[in-house]
């Protein structure tokens, strides 16, 4: 019985693996149960024994790549005293496990740039919807500890903050997938981190008092109109 249980785990683990690769290659739209069966080398019978369908196998492949993310956040931001330096460090090793782990590379690559947002991967779609909600509660639960920490202004917008942080970690991503040599992830994403952090502790856009008095933070009107030094654009 124990050499079954390992010999389905084993299965389970190899069509996971499969999923991962054909989607990658493919597309999740236009991938199959038959290619991924095949690229696994099991029958579609065996897919459908671990399997019911195509969603199913990509929740579960989320789910395990999920977990593995979340538990380093979790493991990087428990009992911290210092929040804020925490969640900092939480999101370079998002950025480190980017560069080093294949898989997780790979799926973050199928999230980003081949799970196409239409009526027919709309069970698929949903699942990637409810785990980037679950990401976003983490940021939110981690930004509410900087304030009661005193690590982050008081009236600090949370909810406004952690779609911000979301923005710039979800941007900087796609970024280096999409044009992987454009940057240096290792040089880049420490200096992206520390300016969305300062942000947060400096730009009155994301206070509180903002949202209940936007005029008290406006740029004057003149200024709207200034170039900064050095992006004048030259003519002729």
């Amino acid at each position: 019985m124990r050499r079954t249980k390992a010999q389905a785990q084993e299965t389970r683990e190899r069509l996971m693996q499969a999923a991962l690769d054909v989607f990658h290659q493919r597309g999740v739209a236009r991938a199959s149960l038959h290619e991924i069966a095949q690229a696994a080398g099991v029958t579609r019978g065996a897919l459908y024994w671990h399997f019911k369908n195509k969603e199913d196998l990509f929740d579960a492949l989320f789910a395990r790549i999920f977990d593995v993310v979340s538990s380093q956040l979790e493991a990087d931001i428990r009992n911290a005293a210092d929040m804020l330096q925490s969640l900092r460090q939480a999101f370079l090793n998002c950025f480190e496990r980017l560069e080093r782990d294949e898989a997780y590379r790979k799926f973050s690559s199928v999230l980003h740039l081949k799970c196409e947002h239409t009526e027919e991967n709309a069970a698929i779609v949903a699942v990637m919807t409810r785990y980037f909600d679950m990401w976003q509660q983490n940021i939110h639960t981690a930004l509410q500890m900087c304030v009661a920490q005193k690590r982050l202004p008081a009236d600090l917008d949370v909810a406004l903050a952690s779609i911000h942080l979301k923005a710039t970690l979800l941007g900087l991503t796609q970024l280096r997938l999409f044009c992987p040599h454009a940057l240096q992830l290792s040089q880049v994403a420490p200096v992206m981190v520390d300016a969305a952090l300062g942000g947060l502790q400096n730009c009155p856009a994301l206070r509180l008092s903002h949202a209940q008095n936007p005029q008290a933070h406006e740029t004057p009107h003149h200024a709207h109109h200034l170039q900064p030094a050095g992006l004048l654009v030259r003519h002729g």
